[in-house]
């Protein structure tokens, strides 16, 4: 059994906004190819939310290419709801690679008043950033977020830290 467009198009219609059952049913079985479109077709309209959320959770299991990433990144500036934004920044780690174009609109997203926004953001720059030159850059970004106000980016900071291999000052 495979999931069609017409079932994408039913489940994001289903979705309410919070419970993600019709999404996560739609994307439970292989896909086909004129799904994978429509999915990547909704993320710029008043879908846009439920999409994202299908893009993050078939990037999670390795089921999009680079390409379809790229394309999904693509829509970073078009977005307008924090969620939909939020689960694009989430998938940034899958491919980074095919996110750096959207750097601007990293630096752009991390004065956001929204808390976890800021902290996706920053995952997502500090990835893009480590594929683009000096681990410096990275690493002095790395320190900053340590010593955040927020517990969240302290959270994503050191976790971030362990996986570049960043040596952080402990404090005395």
């Amino acid at each position: 059994m495979v999931r069609r467009k017409d079932d994408i198009q039913r489940a994001l219609t289903a979705f309410d906004g919070r419970r993600v059952a019709p999404l996560k049913d739609a994307v439970g079985l292989p896909l086909t190819p004129e799904a994978e479109t429509a999915i990547l077709d909704a993320l710029a309209g008043p879908d846009q939310v439920g999409a994202t959320w299908m893009v993050k959770a078939l990037a999670e299991a390795g089921r999009l290419s680079e390409a379809q990433l790229a394309e999904a990144f693509a829509n970073f500036p078009k977005l307008t709801e924090p969620d939909a934004i939020l689960h694009l920044l989430q998938s940034v780690q899958y491919a980074p690679g095919a996110a750096k174009p959207y750097l601007p609109d990293f630096v752009r997203l991390a004065g956001s008043d929204k808390l976890f926004l800021r902290v996706w953001t920053f995952d997502a720059y500090c990835r893009v950033a480590a594929l683009n030159g000096p681990m410096a850059d990275v690493t002095a970004r790395i320190e900053q977020g340590l010593t955040d106000r927020s517990k969240a980016m302290q959270a994503r900071a050191r976790a971030l830290a362990r996986e570049f291999g960043v040596k952080v000052q402990q404090k005395s």
